[in-house]
């Protein structure tokens, strides 16, 4: 039986929060009471009458209603709209130049959360395509301009005009994430310094014409003695990472090239920007120290190449970042260093402190097995213990190396347990659940979940039947900071309209589960860490989520960086 005194007192509320409203409803129901009357008086003083020539005529009784109905029907329409202002969407002409309207912004029709999520996915892969196609388009041009620097060789012209084009376009790789082979060349020696010389003639001794002398070994790469004189002239704070790149012994049917007058190219986090104009602020974003790069291309074709990329970042940490940053949709994950993935005929890799890139310029299976094995090498030197590499690669017969999915054992530091305030990447990942996992664990250094206090933060996907979230943690240095971080978080999402609910649990020193649009986060700190679940369709998967992640949690995670 419905309420009337509550609902009576719900209309009154909304009465004297509204004087408009109450102003609009009363002139209606002034206007109602009033017309009929009003009409009905008229009538009798003969106020309808109309003239019609020479003679004054009644209206028909039909036409008086509907005159009647129009004059009530003006303080009903005004009434109409106040009410309709309740729930009209203010900002709906606005206007923002500088704003990019979502889908959900736009879509103002959505029924459920379903048709919502539907169209964002829509739209996502829409995207995903314009930016394959746009990658590929690039890719194209860089096959294009091969040809030019083929002709710079011979062309000084050419070659002036080479590097201004490469400028140019170091934007457009930069917005793509691409590591084009044409923007990471240097051609700043005229064309005659920068073609090979040809090797002297070497006079053999004079020998019976019935003798045949035996014809030399041949030597694929540089000799040692040539490694250590172009190790002398690499400053010292890039001669470990300079070491790290194979020169000797390089798989049969491959060249080391110069670039320039050096094989071996070092620069620092000042001058960076001369090598990879327009990526170098991404890495100085990493903490960047220094970079050494070398070349490679087939024996007989110097039209394609495979370039060899060593980064030192700040620590392990930021290597990690910087590798997950760069990591593309399309790719096929290795067992290398700390991690490593293959995409394209090149191969990418990160092992301590140390982010490598082998960029191909040729998406072939010769090139992406002759990425793979110089890789394994580079590995090899900057963490003991990597998978050996592969005998040498013969160039009829190169194909890439079967990818096999990264074990505990690859990501994990061999036999050596992490001081109190000096934990691997690997560590901290194996304090996230396994269960559910959905793929490798991440580290995102900035700007976690749109927040630009939450940063440096570790996480996976997770997914349980339909329900899928993102599992998170972050180590703080004190109980103090971690507690700073969730009270921030707390008061973003309720001036985003979110509805928080305070939760207890066993092991939590505090936990909320937060509503919004849909989406269900819970997010609790245990001593100096702040974990949880974001995103979840449903709320139940990700309190238990939390839960359990509460409870196996230790009281104190070493902070990041140690204390930092």
């Amino acid at each position: 039986m419905m309420d009337v005194a509550n609902l009576w007192t719900k209309f009154t509320a909304e009465l004297a929060d509204d004087p408009l409203l109450t102003i609009s409803l009363a002139a209606a129901l002034a206007a109602f009471a009033s017309t009929p009357i009003a009409v009905a008086v008229l009538g009798r003083m003969d106020w309808f009458k109309a003239r019609r020539g020479r003679v004054l005529q009644r209206p028909s009784f039909v036409s008086i209603i509907v005159g009647t109905m129009l004059v009530m029907s003006i303080p009903a329409t005004f009434a109409a709209l106040v009410l309709k202002s309740r729930h009209f969407d203010e900002n709906r002409y606005e206007f923002d130049p500088n704003r990019t309207w979502s889908v959900l912004d736009q879509g103002k029709g959505f029924n459920t959360l379903k048709e919502a999520d539907a169209a964002v996915k829509q739209e996502m892969e829409r995207l995903a395509l314009e930016r394959k196609n746009l990658v590929n388009g690039v890719k194209k041009l860089d096959q294009a301009m091969l040809a030019l620097r083929a002709s710079a060789g011979t062309s000084a012209a050419v070659a002036q005009a080479i590097p201004n084009v490469l400028e140019s376009l170091a934007q457009l790789r930069q917005s793509i994430n691409l590591d084009g082979p044409q923007q990471l060349m240097d051609f700043t020696a005229p064309p005659i310094d920068v073609r090979a010389a040809a090797a002297p003639a070497v006079s053999a001794p004079a020998v019976a014409a019935t003798a045949i002398a035996p014809a030399p070994a041949p030597v694929n790469g540089l000799a040692p003695a040539q490694v250590d004189a172009e190790l002398a002239a690499v400053p010292e704070p890039q001669k470990a990472i300079a070491a790290m790149l194979p020169l000797t012994d390089v798989p049969a049917g491959w060249v080391v090239e110069k670039s320039g007058d050096k094989y071996i190219e070092t620069f620092n986090a000042d001058n960076l920007y001369e090598k990879i104009d327009g990526r170098a602020e991404s890495f100085l974003q990493y903490g960047v120290k220094g970079m050494a790069y070398t070349y490679y291309h087939p024996a007989n074709d110097d039209s394609k190449e495979v370039q060899l990329y060593v980064f030192e970042m700040a620590d392990p940490l930021r290597a990690l970042g910087k590798f997950g940053s760069e990591k593309p949709d399309e790719n096929q994950s290795i067992a290398l260093g700390d991690g490593g993935y293959t995409s394209a005929g090149s191969t990418f890799l990160y092992a301590g402190k140390y982010y490598t890139q082998l960029v191909s310029t040729q998406d072939d299976p010769k090139f992406a097995a002759f990425a793979l094995e110089i890789a394994r090498r580079v590995a090899a030197k900057q963490k003991p213990g990597s998978p050996a590499p592969a005998p040498a690669l013969a160039a009829s017969s190169a194909s890439p190396a079967p990818a096999t999915t990264p074990t505990a054992a690859a990501t994990k530091p061999a036999d050596v347990k992490p001081a109190a305030a000096e934990m691997s990447p690997a560590d901290y990942f194996a304090l996230l659940p396994a269960g559910g996992r959905q793929n490798d664990p991440t580290y995102v250094p900035q700007d976690v979940f749109g927040y630009s206090f939450l940063s440096e933060v570790f996480m996976a996907d997770y997914k349980e039947g339909d329900v899928g979230w993102q599992g998170f943690l972050r180590p703080y240095k004190d109980a103090k900071e971690a507690q700073a971080v969730l009270d921030r978080y707390v008061a973003s999402v309720k001036e985003d309209g979110a509805e928080v609910k305070p939760l207890e649990s066993e092991g939590a020193d505090a936990m909320v589960a937060v509503s919004n649009i849909g989406l269900f986060d819970v997010v609790f700190r245990k001593g100096n860490t702040l974990a949880g679940a974001n995103g979840a369709t449903t709320a139940p998967p990700a309190e238990a989520f939390a839960r359990a992640l509460a409870k196996s949690l230790p009281d104190k995670v070493p902070a990041v960086g140690g204390g930092k």
